[in-house]
């Protein structure tokens, strides 16, 4: 039977041997370190070379944290800048478009509505001017001429409908110019924004369809108003986005 207590008791006696061993090293070791320069300074040096190297790795490795951290900054910045850039374009042709596809479209029931100008003061050359902006096609353009001092009321009127077809393809296709854009843009665009856009365009589409189907009805003059107060409320929420808007005047008044 194993005498349990024995086999504890060797057990701490070896310890305390290794203990006491190690205790005189140590001692040894201080009382050389304490006495005998050239082994303090084989210590030192031991101490030191091990201290640089962990100094070293450590600066290695800092320095390539700094660099990531650099890299990642510098492609923020640039990709910043860019999108800065991308939605100052955006605004800037967003409004350019809308605004022109304003004035073709709210015309459609002023001017050209109303018929072209008297054509008694026309001579040739204002004749074949009005047919080229009205895009008269060939053979009702020579009709035209040929029946411009015989039967004046029917080259009028024809002149006037392919004029008023004309003003309508333009106005059609420039609102559909500014719809595409800001559709193709619209991730670029505030939801403010985006939604006053959007506001505008609906009178002007209103007004468009009335233009492309005669006979039937709308208030045309309160769309036009309508599409103009949300277009320069575009324009007052574009330029508080891009920061143009005058500085306020400061309120500090020097001493005299």
């Amino acid at each position: 039977m194993i005498d349990w207590l024995a086999v504890l008791t060797t057990i701490g006696a070896v310890a305390r041997a290794g203990a006491d061993v190690l205790g005189a090293g140590l001692g040894a070791a201080l009382v050389l370190y304490a006495s005998v320069p050239p082994f303090r300074r084989f210590v030192d040096g031991r101490i030191a070379l091990y201290f640089e190297k962990q100094i070293v790795e450590l600066k290695h490795e800092l320095s390539l944290e700094a660099a990531r951290v650099q890299a990642q900054h510098q492609r923020l910045l640039q990709n910043s800048a860019i999108v800065v850039e991308r939605k100052h374009e955006v605004y800037r042709r967003l409004f350019q478009r809308l605004h022109l596809a304003m004035g073709k479209v709210t015309h459609l029931f002023g001017y050209v509505a109303g018929g072209l100008p008297d054509y008694d003061a026309f001579d040739t050359a204002d004749v074949e001017h009005a047919m080229a902006a009205a895009r008269v096609p060939g053979k009702t353009k020579e009709a035209i001429r040929q029946q411009w001092e015989n039967d004046p009321k029917w080259s009028r009127k024809k002149l006037q409908q392919f004029a008023r077809a004309a003003a309508v393809e333009d106005a059609a296709r420039s609102f559909a110019r500014a719809w595409n854009y800001f559709l193709g843009n619209e991730l670029y665009l505030p939801d403010s924004i985006a939604q006053k856009a959007h506001q505008a365009f609906q009178p002007l589409e209103k007004t468009l369809n009335l233009a492309k189907n005669p006979g039937s009805r709308g208030d045309y003059s309160a769309w036009g108003r309508e599409a103009s107060d949300r277009v320069t409320e575009l324009k007052d929420l574009l330029r508080a986005e891009l920061r143009v808007v005058d500085e306020e005047p400061s309120k500090s008044v020097a001493r005299t």
